[in-house]
Order: C-alpha cells, then structure tokens, then sequence
C-alpha cells in the first residue's frame, strides 16, 4: 500500500511540475520576433481542450488532474505504452500548445534574415496651397528635412522627384536654396531731360520663382526713378577738350610758321576745331595747328641732332684727321620743317691711328652697313656704319620707296679688300655700293603683331556637408583643363587661399570668392557660389535609438535560437516519469486483483 501511496504522490508532483513550467516558459530574446516585422500576422488563440474527467477509484486516493489550458506546452511527449485497462488515475495530457512549442523557433531564422536600412536622405517637403500661384508652397518648419530613404519609394528619378501628391523632391545636401529660391532681374531705361520734360527712368522689374530648377511663378512690374547725378551728367556731358599745338605765319622761319607765344599746347574744346580734324591731328587748314596727346610741349616742336664720324688714315703726302658732321632737324610734330648741317675736323685719336695702316702701304677702306628689322609699325631701316678710308654717299631708292642703294668711296691711296657676295662692288677697288629691297612693314593679322592673348580660368568650389561619419569640407580649384596656379581664393575675408580641400570642425558658414591672377581673366559664364551654411551633428543626432533599443534584449541571455527548445525538454521530462509512474500503479493493482 504504501508503495502505491508513493507512485500516486510522485505522478501527482511531476505532472504538476511538468505543466507549471510549461506554462512559465521564459522568452528569450533570441526567439522575440519584433512586432513591426511585416512575417508575423496575428498570434493564434487556440480554443482550450478541456481534459476528461475520470473516474476516482475507491481504493485509494489519486494526485488531482491537470488543468486543461491552451497556454499548456504539452504535446505527444508521452510514449506509447500499454495500459491492460483505463485507470482513474490515468489524465489524457491535451496537445492543444503544440503549435505554441513550434511557433518561437520558425520565426527567428526569417526575422534574423531581414536587411537592416537606416540611409536617411534630404527631401523638399511641399504642401498645397491655394494662395501659392503654383498650387504649392514649402512645409511650414525647418527645410529640407531628413527622412529613411525607404519612405521615398522606388520611384526616385534622375531629377530626385519621387511618387508623393505634392511636388517633393530629393537635394543633394541640407542647404535651403535647393528648395526655392528667386531671381530678380532690373532693367533700368534712361530718359534724359528735354526742354519740354524731365529726365527719368523707367524701371522693370522681373522676379521668377523657382522649386528647385522648375520655374514655378513669373511676374514683372512696372515703376520709375528720378536721375542721378551721375546719369544727368551723361545726359548732358561736359565738352571734350584736347591739346593743341598752334602756330602763327612768321617770315623769318624757314617753315614759314612759329609756335604761337605763350605756353604750347593750349588746352581747347573739341567742339571749336571744326569738322576737319584728320587722323593725324590736323585740322586747321590755313595754319599747322594739330592735335597732341598730352600737355608735353615737346610733342609741338623738336630738334633731332645725328653726328657722323669720319676717319681720314695718315698717308705719305698728309697727315690723318676725322671730320665729324652734325645734322640737326627741326619738327612741327612728325613733318621735318628745317635742317642745318656742320662739319668740323680733329686729329685722330690713339685708337683710330691703330687701325689705320701704316704710312706707305697699302691703305685699307673700310664700309659696312647693317639694319633695323621691321615692325609692326615701320618697315625695314638701313643703318649706315662707320667707315675708314671711305666716305658714304647719298641713300638713293632707284626703283621704289622700299629700294635702297648707297655707295661707299675710299679715299685717295685707299683701297676695299675683295667684296663679299651679297655686297656689289663697282668701281674696280675704291668704291663699294650696298643695294637691296627692305622689308615691309609687319602685316598688323601676322602672328608677329597680334596681341598678347590673356588666360581664362574657370574656378571650381565645392562643398561636402558633415554628417555623423564625415566632417565637413569645401574643395577650391579649377575646372578640367585648366590651370590652378592662376586663381586664388578668398574665404570669409581672408584672401590667398590656394586650391585644395580644406575640412570645416565647427558650424557655420563659409562665403568663397575666386580671384584671377593677373593678367588673366575668369570664364564669362563663371559666378562667385552663394554662403554654404555648414551644420555639424551633435553628438546625440548621431545616435540610432533603434539600433540600442534591437540590442538591449540580447543582453538578458546569451544562449542561441535553440535555448527555447532545450528548457521544454525539463518539463516534458516531468511529464513521462508521471506517466510512468501511473503506468507501474495500474499494473500493481492488476496484479493484486
């Protein structure tokens, strides 16, 4: 009896057991499935099973039966065994938890699996408006806004508008001129003052109203001004005065003009010249008066002074000497009115001795000539060069102004060594004549004449704005093909900037202007960028609350998917030594029976 009374106390508390831990079976955090996980659907509530009642024998008294629940994580744990006959101390265990027992672990591979996206994007949030002249106008708030690129949908085009019902649209950074902006353009008509009206200006003025690069309003208005001093004075300008050079008839001058007394040029207003002003500053027809570029008196009357030398070597009838001729002209401006020739003679210097021969040889003439290469503004020039033994004759032009010809002739006793190829001698050895074609004047379209082209350069500024894995920074530089050694910067006031890229730690911003070096240019289309606002993340913006709330559960255990399954292994345990033990007591009782 008492080995009965033990069995039945035995089944009755691991039975209990059994049921109370499947019942309180933790949740790990491994098998949580979060609840936004689109996989799960509603949990499913099971209908409970109620156990049937048995029978309680008489002979003695039976462990209570278990409560039929459907949160009970019994299944078909017990093994089959032969009963000889149904006992009332035999309870049917419910498999109504079996789906519960599965359930845990078939989630947690597919919500392990799930991608992880928190890419945010800056967006120009729109909304309607029936004020807007386009239908729309930016959400009240600051703009543009931070959003997870997963709300933007697939649809995102090239130009970063995507499927919404207001015209929304991706920017590239957080700068609120990428969400609208406007563009005023003042045309301004002048009218100057009449005898009958004052002057004014009629003025217009055009505003366009952008969604990014989409012109979304136009209007232009109409108004006036008064004028400026400095536009009545281009109303009305002030005579143009000139210098002039001005001459009185004089007999005694060979020109047969003089400067008129007084101080020349005389300041005179363009107005009183007359209508027969040439280019080259005449205008008075009866007199040699004419137009100058500045007040240099000089530039009215000159005198050019050329001296020539010419060397007599020593012979055996005379001694050596040197005549020196001085040429001095006269100008009115750039016309020769008069020129007076002198020559005087001396001995011969130390140096001029040397190189003549000596007395009763041969004596050697000498003659050279050389060039002034054409211009761009005059042609060829013949330059006569000193001579020994010799004296140069008269430069004649025998077929036309750009002929030369001049002739060299050695003095008595003299002779020209034997003469070059390009030089024509005549007169067997005492004459030596030098002839030839100058060259022209440059063609103003050669190569030679044209002016020097300045270098155009096209900066380069871009700007990077923080975010919580990078710092900020602006590149200064130039466009491809051209060359960065020919531009600086200046940022926030300080100039000198060169290019390169240079980070920013603070917020704030940062205004970028290009300078040329000279003499060069910037591009024609090239405009200073407008002030990059730079905004540094704190240090709690760069936080993911998200991301810390997934991790936090993980914490409580440390054990993997499988843990759950493990820990219905105890209660299920239980289960089977109860059965057992009521199978052992039904067969004791046969037996005595």
């Amino acid at each position: 009896m008492f080995i009965k009374k033990l069995l039945a106390t035995v089944a009755s508390i691991t039975l209990m057991t059994g049921a109370l831990l499947g019942v309180s079976a933790p949740a790990f955090a491994d098998d949580e499935v979060p609840a936004h996980d689109p996989t799960v659907t509603e949990p499913i509530t099971d209908t409970p099973v109620e156990a049937p009642e048995a029978p309680a024998p008489a002979a003695s008294p039976e462990p209570p039966s278990l409560p039929a629940s459907p949160a009970e994580p019994v299944g078909d744990a017990l093994p089959e065994s032969p009963a000889p006959e149904p006992s009332a101390a035999a309870v049917d265990i419910p498999p109504a938890a079996e789906p519960v027992v599965a359930a845990a672990p078939s989630m947690q591979p597919e919500q392990q699996s799930r991608p992880q996206k928190n890419v945010k994007v800056w967006v120009c949030k729109f909304v309607s408006s029936d004020n807007s002249p386009a239908g729309y106008q930016l959400k009240s708030g600051k703009q543009p806004i931070h959003v997870s690129i997963n709300a933007l949908g697939d649809d995102v085009n090239d130009t970063g508008s995507f499927n919404d019902r207001q015209p929304s649209f991706v920017v590239a950074s957080n700068d609120a001129s990428l969400c609208s902006h406007t563009e005023v353009i003042v045309d301004e008509e002048v009218t100057c003052p009449t005898y009958q009206y004052g002057g004014i200006v009629n003025v217009t003025t055009s505003t366009k109203f952008f969604y990014g690069s989409t012109q979304v309003d136009f209007t232009q208005t109409q108004s006036t001004r008064p004028l400026t001093a400095e536009e009545l004075r281009a109303c009305d300008p002030p005579p143009v005065e000139v210098y002039v050079c001005q001459f009185v008839a004089s007999d005694s001058h060979p020109s047969g003009w003089v400067l008129q007394e007084g101080p020349q040029p005389v300041l005179v207003e363009e107005s009183d010249l007359g209508p027969n002003v040439n280019d080259s500053g005449d205008f008075d027809p009866e007199a040699p008066s004419f137009i100058v570029a500045s007040d240099d008196s000089s530039l009215c009357a000159s005198m050019v002074v050329e001296r020539s030398t010419e060397v007599i070597c020593p012979s055996v009838s005379a001694d050596g000497y040197a005549t020196i001729t001085t040429v001095r002209s006269f100008f009115y401006g750039t016309i020769k009115v008069n020129e007076s020739r002198v020559e005087e003679t001396r001995e011969l210097t130390a140096d001029e001795r040397y190189s003549c021969p000596e007395v009763g040889g041969a004596m050697v003439a000498t003659a050279a000539v050389s060039f002034e290469e054409a211009t761009c503004d005059a042609p060829q020039r013949l330059i006569l060069g000193p001579v020994v033994n010799a004296t140069w004759g008269e430069i004649i032009d025998p077929e036309g102004p750009a002929d030369y010809s001049v002739t060299a002739t050695a003095t008595e006793g003299a002779e020209f060594p034997a003469a070059g190829p390009a030089i024509l001698a005549a007169g067997a050895s005492t004459m030596m004549t030098f002839s030839g074609v100058l060259d022209p004047q440059l063609d103003p379209s050669s190569p030679e004449c044209d002016l020097v082209t300045l270098g155009l350069v096209m900066p380069a500024v871009t700007f990077s704005q923080a975010s919580c894995d990078a710092a900020g920074s602006y590149t200064l530089g130039v466009a491809a093909g051209y060359d960065p050694a020919l531009v600086t910067f200046t940022v926030n006031g300080t100039a000198g900037i060169v290019a390169g890229t240079y980070p920013v730690a603070a917020s704030g911003s940062v205004v970028v202007t290009a300078q040329v070096v000279e003499p060069n240019g910037l591009e024609f289309d090239w405009s200073d960028p407008p002030a990059f606002a730079f905004e540094v993340p704190s240090s709690d913006d760069c936080v993911s609350p998200e991301v810390v709330t997934a991790q936090l559960p993980t914490l409580a255990y440390t054990g993997s998917s499988g843990s759950a399954g493990a820990w219905w292994l105890l209660p299920l345990s239980m289960i089977v030594l109860g059965g057992a033990a009521i199978v052992v007591r039904r067969r004791m009782d046969a037996e005595l029976t």
